[in-house]
């Protein structure tokens, strides 16, 4: 069956966890919209998915361009067939700045968090810009007090790296840990995950980032925050805060674990203008 061999092909890509579940996702719902053997299809039914999904089903062009990477997969490596980026591009369009919190906003937000544990993880997210795939993967040992360091070893792109630990979150954490190990019994020795799955706790389940989402949407309603507001929001928030506050934009990016330091520019353009220090032209004497 094609859909096992693409899954087989898919475990043996060194892909991240998330990234192959979407593009078993994508894929499935693909084959499922063809309903053609592997022989019969061909480049013609991606660009009819493709644009069905944008013009018919009206998903953003991201979704779309994510259905596109796994269909391009299943093309080049489990079909072994030819593929056409000029026939099939990846779509372009507007693409708005994302949302960022000031220092106010990001406070209230988790002070109206009421569990300790939600509250821990969206602290860490602002506190070291990670992304929330990265924060509930985190272990106890990843926590370097001594150094004051948080290491990642579940980064996006595969490549691990460290980040700042700050000395108030460290505080957090720490109360966390002792309320939760109160409550719970649970171990949390340093092969165990920082942040357990609430449901079954289990040491060898953390908790998943949609939890963390619903959390952060219903503490932003209690916070009156009007903005779109998601976990990535405060990892925006602390890229833009330490701009603002003259950090090189090159160490930010080392933090970020940005490949690219094109990645990281984008918050140039989130920065308060009023704190840049720069007059009008208009403003400017003759």
């Amino acid at each position: 069956m094609l859909m096992d061999k693409f899954k087989k092909d898919i475990e043996m890509s060194g892909l991240k966890t998330y990234t192959r579940l979407h593009y078993i996702s994508e894929v499935s719902a693909f084959l499922k919209y063809v309903d053609k053997s592997e022989d019969e299809i061909t480049l013609q039914d991606v660009q009819d998915f493709l644009h069905y999904l944008r013009y018919e089903k009206k998903l953003a062009i991201g979704t779309v361009n994510n259905y596109r990477a796994g269909i391009k997969f299943l093309f080049e490596v489990t079909l072994d067939k030819g593929w056409n980026d000029r026939k099939i591009p990846r779509i372009r369009g507007y693409k708005p700045l994302p949302s960022v919190l000031d220092k106010t906003e990001v406070i209230s937000l988790i002070d109206h968090v009421p569990d300790i544990m939600y509250k821990a993880i969206l602290n860490t997210v602002y506190s070291s810009g990670m992304r929330v795939g990265e924060v509930v993967s985190l272990k106890v040992k990843d926590i370097d007090s001594k150094r004051m360091q948080i290491y990642i070893s579940a980064a996006k792109n595969g490549n691990a790296r460290y980040t700042i630990l700050s000395e108030k979150n460290l505080m957090l954490l720490r109360n966390y840990i002792r309320e939760y190990r109160a409550k719970t019994g649970y171990p949390f020795t340093p092969e165990d995950y920082l942040f357990p799955s609430p449901r079954t706790k289990n040491s060898q389940k953390h908790i998943t980032s949609r939890c963390i989402e619903y959390a952060i949407q219903d503490a932003a309603i209690k916070a009156g925050i009007t903005k779109k507001v998601t976990v990535h929001t405060l990892r925006h928030s602390f890229a833009t805060h330490l701009l603002e506050a003259g950090q090189n934009i090159f160490y930010i990016k080392q933090l970020l674990g940005h490949s690219s330091i094109s990645s990281t520019c984008i918050y140039l353009h989130l920065m308060d203008i009023s704190q840049m220090g720069i007059k009008s032209p208009l403003d400017m004497e003759v």
